[in-house]
């Protein structure tokens, strides 16, 4: 499959309780190439819509019985379909077990409660798929460093363990604030060291400075483990005016 290719298919799959951020996204994002599904625990329903997916993002609070099921569900679906991406976003789990086998079923795992934001769980939401969809897809080509289909794809490869931090800024210097913030949310923090690769997304409005986004690569470079490899690309995101989104996704070795 060519990564850059306008016939890429991506799907955003939600459980009942999230369906306020499907709409949101739906909303929100620009591409023509995403399909947006709140889906029951109807198994056959859920495999028809993995099945022409090459891309798969799944939206869940894993809380209540049904969602868990859904949620369950999707996620062996996944592991039977030839998907290219599967990522899950996770708005709460109380339900251990059920977060163990997403995270076992998916390539990227984000834990929205493992993160310190102040944005509402949707607009989160928006940026993860925003931010890694605009990667590969045309319509968002990255005009800073364009990272390279096979880069990719072993970064965000199954069998390894995935860790993703965020952070925000605006005002003096807001990019480098920014990946400075995401360098310290915890799952990056703790696991930067031992990383095999180390994929950084900046988001921007038009404004950002290229100068500043090269300089603020620089503690990443300096806290990466020397041995682990490291992309970074910048992208146009208007919806964010004054302030800078980024996403740190470490990728480690499962041991």
């Amino acid at each position: 499959m060519t990564l850059y290719d306008d016939k890429l298919s991506v799907a955003v799959v939600g459980t009942a309780n999230v369906a306020q951020t499907v709409d949101f996204i739906a909303e929100h994002e620009r591409s023509t190439h995403i399909k947006y599904f709140v889906l029951d625990d109807t198994r056959d329903e859920i495999a028809d819509v993995l099945r022409s997916a090459d891309v798969v993002f799944m939206l869940t609070a894993l809380t209540d019985a049904a969602t868990c099921r859904t949620a369950h569900i999707i996620a062996d679906c996944v592991q039977t379909e030839n998907i290219f991406l599967t990522v899950a976003v996770i708005q709460s789990a109380s339900n251990v077990d059920e977060l163990r086998h997403v995270e076992q079923s998916f390539g990227v795992v984000i834990n929205l409660a493992e993160q310190q934001l102040n944005q509402p769980a949707e607009k989160i939401s928006y940026q993860i798929v925003h931010g890694i969809h605009s990667v590969y897809d045309e319509e968002f080509y990255p005009y800073l460093m364009p990272v390279d289909g096979a880069d990719l794809l072993e970064l965000l490869t199954c069998g390894k363990k995935t860790f993703v931090g965020f952070g925000e800024a605006s005002g003096e210097n807001p990019t480098i604030a920014a990946v400075n913030a995401a360098l310290e949310s915890p799952p990056v923090k703790n696991n930067l060291q031992r990383a095999r690769s180390v994929f950084m997304n900046i988001l921007g409005a038009d404004s950002l400075l290229m100068l500043e986004a090269n300089e603020s690569t620089t503690p990443i470079y300096d806290a990466t483990n020397p041995d682990g490899e490291f992309y970074w690309v910048v992208n146009h995101d208007d919806s964010l005016g004054e302030k800078i989104f980024v996403m740190i996704i470490v990728c480690v070795a499962e041991s």
